[in-house]
Parts: C-alpha cells; sequence; structure tokens
C-alpha cells in the first residue's frame, strides 16, 4: 500500500499548490474537493474540465489569466513541474547524486534528523536532473538517522538545513558528504553552481567516488565550502 508521500494524488495537490500560493491549504483542498464532485482520486482528475475548476474557484483567484488557469488543470491532471516530476537516471560515467533535504522541492528547508523528503538529482557538466524523491519511513529495527543514510546509499551529498555531529558521522561512513546551507537556498541555484564546479577539477575524495584520476582538489573543496 503506497503512502501518502508516494501518491499520486500528493503530489499533484502540492504542485497546485504551488501554483497558487495565494489559496490556503485548507481552502485549497475544499475548492478541489467541490470541484471533482467526488473523491480525490486520479481517476477524478483526469476527467475534470477547465469549467468544473473555475466554477468552484475561490475569490483570491478572481481575475486569473487563462494561461494560469491552464497550468492549474494541467497540475491536477498530472504534468507536473520539473522539480516534483522525476525521470530515470541516465548511465553516465560521471554523474555526481545529489541528495536535497526539502519538504517542496524548491529550497533546502529541511533539518537532517526531522526531513522525511530527500529529493535526489543527477548531476553532470551537461546540466542536472532530478531522478528520484526518498520518503523517510521509520523502521523498528534500526536508529532513524541510519535509516535515512541507507535511504541515500547511492548520493554522494547530501545538502541540508542542519545535521546533528553524530548524523553527520553516520552520513560520511556511508560514503555521503553532508554540506550545510542557509534555509531556503534554491535547489537550483545549488544545482547551477555543482554543474560549474563539474566542468572543474574535484577533490581526491570525489574524483575516487566518480572515478576520475584528478588528483587535484583544493579548488573544488574551497569552492564547496563557498557553497555553505
Amino acid at each position: 500500500m503506497k503512502t501518502l508521500l508516494e501518491s499520486q494524488v500528493y503530489w499533484r495537490l502540492i504542485a497546485l499548490a504551488q501554483a497558487v500560493p495565494e489559496v490556503g491549504q485548507s481552502v485549497l483542498f475544499d475548492w478541489v474537493s467541490g470541484a471533482l464532485q467526488g473523491p480525490l482520486s486520479i481517476a477524478q482528475m483526469e476527467k475534470l474540465t477547465l469549467e468544473a475548476l473555475k466554477a468552484s474557484a475561490p475569490a483570491e483567484l478572481a481575475g486569473l489569466s487563462n494561461a494560469r488557469w491552464q497550468v492549474l488543470l494541467e497540475c491536477l491532471q498530472g504534468q507536473l513541474p520539473v522539480h516534483l516530476d522525476p525521470k530515470p537516471a541516465v548511465a553516465e560515467a560521471d554523474a555526481l547524486r545529489v541528495a536535497f533535504s526539502s519538504n517542496d522541492g524548491l529550497t533546502v528547508n529541511g533539518h537532517f534528523g526531522n526531513c522525511h523528503l530527500f529529493f535526489i538529482y543527477q548531476v553532470t557538466e551537461k546540466g542536472s536532473q532530478l531522478i528520484d524523491i526518498r520518503h523517510f519511513v521509520p523502521d523498528d529495527t534500526q536508529e532513524d538517522n541510519e535509516t535515512r543514510a541507507r535511504l541515500l546509499h547511492s548520493c554522494h551529498l547530501l545538502f541540508c538545513e542542519a545535521i546533528g555531529g553524530p548524523a553527520a558521522a553516520r552520513i560520511i561512513r556511508h560514503g555521503i558528504h553532508p554540506v550545510k546551507i542557509k534555509k531556503d537556498n534554491r535547489i537550483s541555484t545549488q544545482l547551477d553552481a555543482l554543474q560549474e564546479l563539474m566542468q572543474g577539477q574535484l577533490p581526491p575524495w570525489l574524483a575516487k567516488a566518480l572515478g576520475r584520476k584528478d588528483d587535484l582538489g583544493k579548488r573544488f573543496s574551497d569552492e564547496l565550502s563557498e557553497l555553505e
């Protein structure tokens, strides 16, 4: 059985909420429920028309342009924005995998020890792509931060708002380098910076993880510190 965070209904509602930040969550929920005239389900969303969506719209959306209305309908019908729509990873020898602690996919706003969502990106010299959204689910057989660390097993870097010393040591033991940055720093900004760094020289530890033979390092280490 899928959890709420694994449900496409959930992500469609998140996309809608981000597209109309002027509408509160409770108002948005009531609005969509009324427009669907049935349960919050994929089947009902697929049948939704623009007319039905407009008919029960809250007052905050008065005067909304036709283009924005179309975006709202597309969100509910599954055309998610790129930061919420993972694509299969493409095999690339020098691909860097980066995890971001985030509750919205837009900004880094999660403390590692409390985070339930990790957005996983593949970064190369050519660009970046969201390849997975991983959900933390407690495991009674192990400590929570160990579960989180194992969840990020394939990643080289973790960007988070904060992380405690013991948790950071645990992450490092799993071969993941933690990077703390200020709250609400945009993920896209970090991706652009990482892409630029990928075009240059890597530190030995990251070069080894990526299978490169570069033994230069200091430049990347200094620049990575600037991201913090």
